[in-house]
């Protein structure tokens, strides 16, 4: 071999040596490329995975949100169904009420006119005894009418927040006293238990017209011994009405101080009243600062209560 020939070889090897560097070196560069496409696509699937991440913590969130806005809807329905039933008790209750004061509005009305009007026409003719029974009645009727109004007028009063009270200091013992005499009944059976010295600050219109209610709710739809109660607890005076009647039927006590409230009681049909009468005692009672409670008399009866502020000294 000439050396031309081998420096020919030598030239074709270093050739050959050369590519195959590059070609190592180009494939180097692919495999580097490829390395960087493949970070790039795990950063993207990582970015993705974030913002499914962040995009699960909103819809969690909304999740979240959507169901306090249902809890808040379950409760609103809840609130106006309750609101509708007691809108239907209120109504029913009017219904009653409007037929009850309608009756009691009218009977003495009634009387009223047909004992003056035979006055009229015949008061010539009629003996001395029968005037005088016509004027009692006319009397009786007028003052029965008369107690109604002043129940619906009171009632207006304190549902508009206008009723004034006047409180004073009063020997309490003396005061249910005077009520007792004012009291129609046989009140002399009612037994009274009151320390001569426990004084309320209260107006003494109002007091009155508290333990005239309890009186004659005792009378009318309880049963003897009627007994009241006064004894101080702490800065109050807790006075307690005691009869021994049927009581109050358990699932009427609730609404039994409410307004137009009169418990549907077989035996007692025919002695409902107005249903405004221990509305009137709450709604004094908390005018003077105290409450109006009822609770039942054991082993059988009924025990209204009134919670009034004590006073610091009589005044007669």
């Amino acid at each position: 071999m000439t050396n031309t020939e081998t420096m020919i070889r030598e030239d074709v090897g270093a050739a050959e040596a050369a590519s195959y560097a590059k070609a190592i070196l180009n494939i180097l560069d692919d495999v580097g490329e490829e390395r960087e496409r493949q970070v790039d696509s795990q950063r993207a699937v990582l970015n993705i995975l974030e913002d499914i991440d962040t995009e699960k913590i909103r819809l969690e969130s909304t999740q979240k949100a959507l169901l306090n806005i249902l809890d808040d809807f379950d409760l609103e329905r809840v609130r106006v169904d309750e609101a509708n039933i007691d809108l239907r008790e209120v109504n029913e209750a009017m219904r009653g009420f409007i037929a009850v004061a309608a009756h009691d509005l009218r009977s003495p009305l009634a009387s009223m006119v047909g004992f003056s009007s035979l006055l009229t026409a015949n008061w010539a003719t009629l003996t001395e005894e029968d005037r005088w029974k016509f004027v009692t009645t006319i009397d009786r009727q007028s003052h029965k009418l008369a107690g109604l109004v002043n129940d619906l007028l009171t009632l207006s009063s304190l549902e508009g927040g206008m009723l004034k009270t006047q409180p004073e200091l009063i020997v309490l013992g003396e005061a249910i006293s005077a009520c007792l005499a004012a009291c129609s009944g046989d009140t002399a059976s009612v037994s009274v238990s009151c320390s001569p010295n426990l004084v309320v600050r209260v107006d003494p219109l109002h007091l009155e017209r508290i333990i005239d209610n309890y009186v004659q709710n005792a009378f009318k739809y309880g049963e003897p011994p009627v007994q009241i109660e006064a004894t101080q607890l702490g800065d109050m005076v807790e006075v307690r009405v005691l009869d021994h009647g049927p009581g109050v039927p358990p699932d009427f006590e609730s609404k039994l101080f409410g307004k137009f409230a009169r418990a549907d009681i077989t035996n007692m049909r025919d002695r409902k009243g107005s249903g405004l009468g221990l509305s009137i005692v709450r709604g004094l009672a908390e005018a003077n600062g105290g409450q109006a409670l009822y609770r039942p008399n054991v082993p059988n009866g009924a025990c209204f209560m009134a919670i009034l502020p004590i006073g610091e000294g009589p005044r007669r």
